[in-house]
Order: C-alpha cells, then structure tokens, then sequence
C-alpha cells in the first residue's frame, strides 16, 4: 500500500456520508484526519480514532475552524437519494457550502483540493462512449450544480482535482438502493428476482472509495498535473450478462434472473483523459467487484 506523508492534514467534508466515512477509515490509519459533518449519525458517534477530529460543521455558514489541513477532499452533495434535496438544498449544499470551503481553503493556504465530481454532468448521454470532453446536455440538477462547481475552481490559490465519478460502491455505511449494480447485488445475495436490461453491452459504470482512496494517496505522493477536470471509472469493462450471472454464484443465488430484451440507453465510460495524465493504473471492473463481494460475503 502507498503510504502518503504521515504527517499530512487531511480534511474530509461529508465525513459521515457514504463516501466520507470510508476516506475517514482509511486515511485515518496514517494520517492526522479532520471530518467535517453536518448531522450525527452511527458513524461519526461510534467510529473513533485518535487520528480523527470530529466537528460539527454546516458548510452553508462561514467556517471557524482554526486548525490548519494541508488537503481538502470535497465529498459533500445534494443529489436525488438525498433526505432533503428541494432546489434550495441543490443550491445550499452543492454551490454555497463549495464555495464556504474554497474561501476556506485559501484563507488557510491548503495546498491541494479534491473534489469529488459526478458524470452526471454529462447530462443526457446517447452515446455509446462517454469522454471527458463530451457536451453537456440536459443536466439534471445535480450534474447543472456540478458544472457550477467545477467553473468555481478556476483561478483559486490551490491546486485541485475535480474526479467525474460514476456509481460508487462504499464499504462502511452501503445503501441497498444504490447505485445501481449495487441494488441488484443486494437482490441476488437475499435471493430477490431481478430484471436485466442490456445483457450483451460492456459495463464499467462504477468505482469503490479503496479505489479513490489508492488514487488520492498517489497524487499526494507525486509530482501530477493539477487543475484539470476528468472522468474516474473502472477499467476494462466486461460483459454485463457475465457479471450478473457472475455475482449471482458467487452468493448461490436462488434468484430469478429476467435478462430483459427491451433495449435501454447505455454507455461505457472512458478513461482517456485520466490515462494521458497519470501514470496510475485504474483497477478493473472485475476487481472492484469481487473485493466489494467479499467484504460484504
């Protein structure tokens, strides 16, 4: 495992959500972590480490905290599954909140800013490949806000990377609901039908936050280029129909599974970007797969 400079700072905002808390474990392990959260919840109440600085902190107010990170990683969001997602709390997390902890980040001279992008700023995608230049099309608002976040970072004091992530499978804190290979685990472990479309594409739709977490420690760790937006996914997309029938013995299903032939817009997504900057190789999509089947066997 690449070990990053232990005597780093490193800020998570979000530190409770699903991404969060899973970059709190791992960093904490060697690293000095402070975790913003907004709302307690069973991880920031139980989880303790003496690398871990709990505080309370709602991001839509100017932010107090005199201690001073060396890395902020941005996982705070507003998206669809959220418990409170009006076109204020669009606005108030993914934009107000973003730009409290950019004034933030320069107030202290934090060296280095991470911000954990999504695809959706693609919008409506009807191709088969989707590259880190494609248009944006239709946005939603959670790809709309994160195209106004992604402009915020323009001309600031640190260095920032804005990841464009796709599904992402967590270990700590994993709704069954999503994303969406994530659900249809959850159904084939508890013996549940599942309807599947699209049998015969290529599929590398998701990432993991040990994959985030790899690649974060690897920036830190070496001279990269800075101040450049691009999309994070797995690599080497694999056969949809041979990762379901896949997952489905890994766990000795009893699952029906329904391999629809109703066609519905899919789309691979390419690295290309990410592979012409970094001399850092992506894990597969089988790879993620199986270690997220094994930790939750």
């Amino acid at each position: 495992m690449l070990n990053i400079d232990p005597s780093l700072i490193i800020l998570i905002t979000g530190a409770n959500g699903t991404i969060g808390c899973d970059l709190v474990y791992h960093f904490s392990k060697t690293n000095k972590v402070l975790a913003f959260y907004r709302t307690d919840n069973s991880f920031s109440e139980n989880f303790k480490s003496k690398n871990v600085t709990w505080i309370k902190q709602d991001l839509r107010n100017i932010i107090e905290c005199k201690i001073v990170p060396d890395v902020i990683i941005h996982g705070v969001v507003t998206h669809p599954f959220a418990n409170k997602n009006s076109n204020l709390d669009y606005i108030n997390s993914n934009i107000i909140s973003l730009l409290n902890i950019i004034d933030y980040a320069n107030e202290k001279k934090v060296s280095h800013f991470i911000y954990l992008s999504s695809v959706k700023i693609y919008g409506d995608i009807n191709i088969e490949i989707l590259n880190d230049n494609n248009v944006f099309k239709n946005p939603d608002l959670l790809g709309a806000t994160k195209i106004l976040s992604e402009v915020l970072f323009k001309n600031q004091n640190f260095k920032f990377l804005c990841l464009r992530l796709p599904g992402v499978l967590c270990y700590e804190n994993s709704p069954d609901e999503r994303p969406w290979l994530n659900s249809v685990i959850s159904k084939l472990k508890n013996d549940q039908d599942v309807i599947i479309n699209n049998k015969d594409v290529f599929f590398n739709n998701i990432i993991d936050t040990i994959e985030i977490f790899k690649f974060i420690q690897y920036i830190l760790k070496n001279d990269v280029p800075f101040n450049i937006s691009f999309n994070f996914s797995a690599s080497s997309p694999i056969r949809l129909e041979g990762l379901i029938l896949g997952i489905k013995k890994y766990f000795n299903s009893k699952s029906n599974i329904n391999f629809s032939k109703v066609p519905t817009n899919h789309f691979i997504i390419s690295n290309e970007a990410f592979t012409n900057n970094f001399d850092y190789e992506v894990s597969t999509t089988q790879k993620i797969v199986k270690r997220y089947l094994k930790s939750i066997n």
